[in-house]
């Protein structure tokens, strides 16, 4: 089969080219939800277009990659000149310019003396190899990290080991060693650890505290002051601050970068998802030149850590043009301020409907709970299991969204109980007020209804 071939291809032989070579369960659950019979062929903003010239507005920002849209004009254009220039993609046996540019641009962005940067595909291996650096400069058998119980860093083996809860933490897979878990939020409780994992010379074992300062799924976030106290914590006993800006980053929440709200710096910080623009799965860390000296500052070190694809030309210039456009287009600012007002109308609505238990946000990072009025009617069928029915409510809400108001939103991808809305930061006042409008109107249904029209797609997927 062609590109041709693809384009061509219809809903339906899709789904089940899906499911036959790719992930069957997946296949049902976009099903189950409406998606699978989305069949996009354009995409500009915050607008998805499909086949048959339905307009979707997408509230997801397609987990939290097109903060500044979908397809944006300046990237698209970038990324053509370099396709006519025939460039060179693969920068590995001389320096790139456009890595240079990039790098400098990002130490510009970021705080203080973060200036020496890594790049690599997503944000797992971001958190890896930031791991990896606090482990090679602290040395000296000094390789414990700390990890709050609320938090997800990736799904490679070992930033699983460090993101919290049983729902990342899964049954089938050991958690690699030296990884210790403490709650979010607590600053004693890091401080309490740090010290009572030492060696014989009374010196901590611990060499990194990894952290979100904003949890993404729920939007948790910490009591004012925490991140300035576990800076504090970190410098007094020379562990590393690793932050995890990989959703977060990029103007999601109101500021470049959400551990600024707290005025602080980490010794690392990982992105990803947005940095690519939209159109690159692309990633990195950043850490301050005395972190890298010490860990890989010997010549026969320069590629102690090191990955084929770090920083393919097209994908690098995307990303130096994305970070241009949030600063050309005030889209971090648009971030703070629309965020304030969403917020404000989703307290009002909560007021207004009783089934919304919970809502947060900061920025363009929000999220609504809702009471899973469904549970007791849906327990009563049987062949539904028990995961299944916590996502009932919600479930049927995220599809009567979509198939009556054209609305695209998500769950987070580890918690199915929530709804999390990161739209693209180019989001407008009247695409909220419509957002607001459609989930006032299906907050006024009959929600059991809803989500058991929901169990009956899940039933017909058997």
């Amino acid at each position: 089969m062609t590109v041709d071939d693809a384009k061509a291809l219809s809903p339906e032989d899709t789904l089940t080219l899906f499911k036959t070579h790719i992930n069957p369960n997946l296949g049902k659950l976009m099903d189950m939800l409406g998606f699978a019979r989305m069949l996009p062929v354009r995409a500009r903003g915050t607008k998805l277009y499909l086949q048959d010239g339905t307009e979707i507005l997408d509230m997801s920002g397609h987990l939290g990659v097109m903060n500044v849209g979908h397809n944006h004009p300046r990237i698209l254009k970038v990324r053509r000149e370099w396709a006519e220039q025939e460039q060179l993609e693969f920068w590995k046996f001389h320096p790139s310019p456009y890595h240079a540019v990039l790098s400098h641009n990002l130490s510009q962005i970021f705080p203080d003396d973060l200036q020496v940067v890594f790049f690599c595909n997503s944000g797992a291996e971001a958190n890896e190899g930031a791991m990896k650096m606090a482990e090679k400069y602290a040395g000296n058998g000094r390789d414990l990290i700390v990890y709050t119980d609320i938090s997800f860093h990736g799904k490679t083996h070992a930033t699983l080991s460090v993101s919290g809860s049983e729902k990342h933490q899964n049954k089938h897979f050991k958690q690699i060693p030296g990884c210790v878990m403490i709650p979010y939020g607590d600053s004693d409780a890091l401080e309490k650890t740090i010290l009572e994992h030492k060696d014989r010379m009374s010196k901590t074992k611990v060499c990194a505290f990894i952290v979100e300062a904003i949890r993404t799924e729920g939007v948790v976030i910490p009591p004012q002051g925490y991140l300035q106290e576990v800076r504090r914590i970190c410098n007094k006993y020379d562990v590393l601050l690793i932050l995890d800006e990989v959703y977060a980053g990029f103007g999601r929440t109101g500021k470049m970068f959400a551990f600024q709200h707290e005025n602080i710096t980490p010794d690392i910080c990982s992105f990803s998802k947005a940095f690519g623009g939209g159109k690159g799965t692309f990633a990195g860390f950043i850490t301050r030149p005395h972190i890298f000296r010490k860990a890989y500052g010997k010549i026969n070190e320069a590629t102690l850590h090191s990955s084929t694809y770090n920083g393919y030309g097209e994908e690098v210039i995307s990303a130096i043009e994305a970070i241009n456009i949030l600063h050309d287009e005030q889209l971090v600012e648009n971030s703070a301020t629309l965020g304030e007002y969403f917020l404000a109308r989703l307290k009002e609505l909560q007021i207004k409907h009783p089934i919304i238990t919970y809502v947060n946000g900061k920025g363009l990072l929000l999220c609504i709970r809702f009471e899973n009025t469904a549970y007791k009617a849906a327990k009563l069928i049987p062949g539904i299991p028990e995961e299944m029915l916590a996502k009932l409510t919600t479930g049927g809400i995220i599809t009567e969204l979509y198939e009556k108001h054209h609305i695209l939103i998500q769950t987070p991808p580890h918690d199915s109980n929530q709804l999390l809305i990161s739209p693209p930061l180019t989001l407008t006042k009247d695409e909220v007020d419509s957002f607001i409008s459609a989930l006032d109107e299906v907050m006024k249904m009959n929600i059991v209804e809803v989500a058991l029209k929901y169990i009956k797609r899940f039933l017909n997927q058997r």
